[in-house]
């Protein structure tokens, strides 16, 4: 593998450098932390302190997710069939992070008496370009190694810089004294500094890998069709899509389950914060166990370990600190888990597809795989808050019964039924680790 900054081709045998596999893995920290607050601190933010309501916020923010649905293939796709003399990625990337910051600054520090259009508005700008951004990069960790154990290396770079994005933007309350609205501006300036750092590291340090396209890709509709007809892939999104949901509801509902049943919001910052230092510490083993027991399986210990200790949930009440702060980590532990899996997983699909002469399609590949993951998050937004808000939570803050009742639901509860059909749907997933003989071979 070259240096930094040059070209690197399908068969290298060299390995990525650490210089270049932290290159790789910066530009998720900034992203992390976008996505961190917009699924813990904006929703809450927009629907209490900004007064638009737990249902019509909800609404909004699912509606952009469903966008996502169409932007992502569309996105995937026009990046795979980029030609000049940048590469594929590049051109998007660079497009895509300036109008990132900018959409971030405005979502996170609105202007006073904001209401339902403005956010509608700001939010679709910040779903594109976050799109623009995020796809053609993480398609990039694809592409990069034909090596099916370096692609868990790069799975795992990315994981640890997302966990480091997501304790930042976690911790940020704690660290500057404040409730996680009022970190908000602080948040957004951090973001916009570490994803111009992480662009310029990403273009100087890291390869572009070249190679010959024995097929070129054909329309977007032909080349989706293609990769939902791969067999493995299929059997990949599906319990992907569930596992995801069922991290959603959890991630989604935490500051509300922190607020009303712990009856701790001053201790936002510090739960979240915890759930992800516990993610960054687990990363190594997950790693290990991958190496040992293969990445199905680690995976499904990554699920079961997680659906456990959800069901402990609504066993705790208020002021049970101590325990909550179990649930967090031990839930938190398993995120790299979900994260580096299914992303090794499906490199070692792609690179299977390009090796059998198949078309460039890693960015579609990807794209499908973050539109199945954006699509999970509809459900909190969707389904959970619109419920809450029905039942008056944002005004009782869980202090009737029912509003307690149906947050446990959404929080633990349902998230445990869909692990659990998760895992079941992996238990008939067909054998992954021919991939890594037949990829290697090649």
């Amino acid at each position: 593998m070259n240096g930094g900054g040059q070209t690197a081709s399908a068969g290298s045998p060299g390995r990525l450098g650490a210089l270049q596999l932290a290159s790789y893995g910066f530009l998720t920290m900034p992203l992390a932390m976008a996505g961190l607050a917009l699924l813990t601190y904006l929703p809450t933010f927009f629907a209490i302190d900004m007064g638009l309501g737990l249902g019509l916020v909800g609404g909004l923010f699912a509606a952009g997710r469903l966008l996502d649905i169409v932007t992502d293939p569309l996105i995937g796709h026009l990046s795979d069939r980029t030609r000049g003399p940048h590469g594929p990625r590049r051109p998007w990337m660079v497009a895509g992070l300036a109008g990132f910051v900018v959409a971030c600054w405005l979502l996170f520090v609105p202007p006073q008496g904001v209401g339902a259009v403005y956010l509608a508005a700001i939010g679709c700008a910040y779903f594109i370009f976050a799109t623009m951004l995020d796809v053609p990069y993480s398609a990039t960790g694809l592409e990069l190694s034909p090596d099916p154990e370096e692609r868990s290396r790069l799975a795992g770079s990315k994981a640890a810089f997302q966990v480091a994005g997501a304790i930042l933007a976690g911790a940020m309350p704690l660290l500057l004294g404040v409730t996680a609205s009022q970190s908000l501006p602080t948040i957004a300036a951090v973001i916009a500094c570490l994803a111009a750092a992480g662009l310029a590291l990403f273009l100087i340090f890291v390869p572009e890998r070249t190679r010959r396209e024995t097929q070129r890709a054909g329309g977007l509709a032909a080349s989706l069709a293609s990769v939902l007809r791969h067999r493995r892939f299929r059997h990949l999104i599906a319990p992907f899509f569930i596992v995801q949901a069922a991290n959603a509801f959890f991630s989604g509902l935490a500051v509300l389950y922190i607020e009303a049943v712990i009856g701790a919001p001053q201790l936002v910052g510090l739960f979240i914060g915890l759930m992800f230092v516990a993610t960054a510490l687990f990363l190594p083993l997950w790693l290990y166990v991958a190496r040992r027991c293969g990445k199905i399986r680690c995976w499904q210990a990554g699920i079961v370990t997680s659906l456990l200790a959800m069901l402990a949930a609504p066993l705790l009440g208020e002021g049970n600190i101590i325990g909550a702060c179990c649930l967090f980590a031990v839930v938190g532990a398993t995120f790299g888990c979900d994260a580096m899996m299914p992303t090794s997983i499906l490199a070692d699909i792609s690179g299977e597809n390009e090796a059998a002469g198949g078309a460039r399609q890693s960015g579609l590949f990807l794209a499908v795989k973050n539109a199945a993951s954006k699509l999970s998050f509809v459900a909190p937004m969707g389904i959970a808050f619109p419920v809450l808000g029905y039942v008056d939570f944002e005004h009782t803050m869980g202090n009737g019964e029912t509003g307690q009742l149906v947050l446990l639901a959404f929080f633990a509860m349902i998230p445990v039924l869909l692990k659990f059909a998760g895992l079941m749907l992996l238990r008939r997933s067909p054998d992954f680790s021919a991939l890594r003989a037949t990829d290697t071979a090649t």
